[in-house]
């Protein structure tokens, strides 16, 4: 078995970390690896949130070392200082047999930390190049080349790789030397024995359809469109309405509310707890995905996709994404809508296409059955155990 530094720059408070990291990291040490947690968590998380999480932790004996997420730049430029000067000392103190790194922050920050301990590089999706497209940075700046330089090196120096999806790996390997290494193919995923089996919704005499818009707001996500989808729908004599669970977004979404027709209460904007999200789900008929796509966001894996058809939901989502059109081609689960037709003319005959979807016979039961075929959270962690015992292998 082997001593693991997990190394993420999500908060294990954050829902992202409550839902894709505390559930691998439980199966992980489950299987007897022994495991320590460097993350960021939010300055606004109280006290006692941070005493209920190291408890969670420690039931499932994993070590948690936290660092201060503040937001600006000099705080910026303080978190990649103290995570590469802590990363140095906990490979010193701990003399882990691996770290596991959680995306690209942690990779560029183990880097500085000029630590010399074998890696594997949970790569997640490809975030430099996503931040070229959304103009965060410029492809012709020192600052991309030098990331760029630490990205190429980080995959080509890894013990291992883990990709959220399998058009992923195609991309991974045209764009980077990809070393003869354990690689792994883990979507998100959710935990669907949390949600409770149901009878189609549809099938009893309710009101309005009601749409969720699960997580965050900010771009690449386009709540925009999902209103636009909304509108479209009740122009056309579909009485619905949409809420948005949202965490810290939610002034985003006011301002694309105000930009629309839409009368103010058929838009609600509400928070919830993570372990809340299985019983709100059960409450709506459809889930809405809008996700901005390009040439490196198309092969995401948006975690919400498992969690609405876990929790029985038919899924509509802006086209785009490989996985999402893949599933829209091949079942009768999720269907796909693209930017022109909800900025367009939306035709009366693709509204009732829409609302027949949304009300298929057997349609919730489908989607409970493939997100148990395709986005079970045991089955990820098991790849997650058996992706440590091949590094374990190669390594020691």
């Amino acid at each position: 078995m082997v001593k693991a530094l997990y190394f993420s720059y999500d908060g294990l408070l954050d829902p992202l970390g409550q839902s894709q990291i505390v559930p691998y990291v439980s199966a992980i040490s489950a299987a007897g690896h022994s495991l320590t947690i460097v993350s960021y968590e939010k300055v606004e998380r109280t006290k006692e949130q941070i005493k209920l999480m190291e408890i969670k932790l420690q039931k499932i004996g994993v070590n948690w070392v936290y660092l201060e997420f503040k937001s600006g730049k000099f705080w910026a430029i303080k978190r990649i200082i103290s995570g590469a000067l802590l990363i140095r000392k906990l490979c010193g103190d701990l003399q882990p047999d691996f770290l596991h790194l959680r995306g690209f922050v942690p990779a560029v920050i183990f880097q500085l930390s000029r630590s010399r301990v074998p890696f594997l590089y949970d790569f997640r999706g490809f975030a430099l190049g996503e931040w070229v497209d959304i103009g965060k940075i410029s492809p012709s700046s020192l600052l991309y080349r030098v990331l760029n330089r630490l990205d190429q090196k980080a995959v080509k120096s890894t013990s291992g790789l883990v990709v959220l999806e399998e058009c992923a790996k195609h991309l991974l390997k045209d764009t980077y030397d990809v070393p003869n290494v354990p690689l792994k193919v883990i979507r998100t995923c959710t935990d669907v024995k949390r949600y409770t089996k149901r009878k189609n919704v549809h099938n009893k005499k309710r009101g309005a359809l009601r749409f969720v818009f699960l997580g965050g707001a900010r771009f690449p996500y386009r709540p925009d469109l999902a209103l636009m989808l909304i509108e479209k729908l009740i122009e056309h004599g579909i009485d619905c309405n949409i809420d948005f669970i949202n965490e810290g977004d939610h002034g985003i979404i006011e301002k694309a509310t105000d930009l629309t027709s839409i009368s103010k209460e058929k838009v609600r904007i509400l928070s919830c707890e993570h372990y809340e999200i299985p019983d709100i789900l059960a409450t709506y008929d459809c889930g809405i995905v809008m996700v901005e796509t390009s040439y490196w966001r198309r092969v995401c894996s948006p975690t919400k996709i498992g969690e609405y058809l876990a929790g029985g939901l038919p899924v509509i989502s802006l086209e785009g994404i490989d996985a999402i059109d893949e599933l829209a081609e091949k079942t009768v689960c999720v269907a796909t809508v693209s930017p022109e037709e909800l900025q367009g003319h939306f035709q009366e005959g693709r509204a009732q296409q829409i609302l027949s979807f949304i009300k298929s016979i057997g349609v919730t039961q489908k989607c409970q059955i493939l997100a148990k075929d395709e986005f079970d959270l045991e089955m990820a962690g098991n790849l997650y155990v058996e992706l440590y015992s091949e590094m374990e292998a190669q390594i020691l």
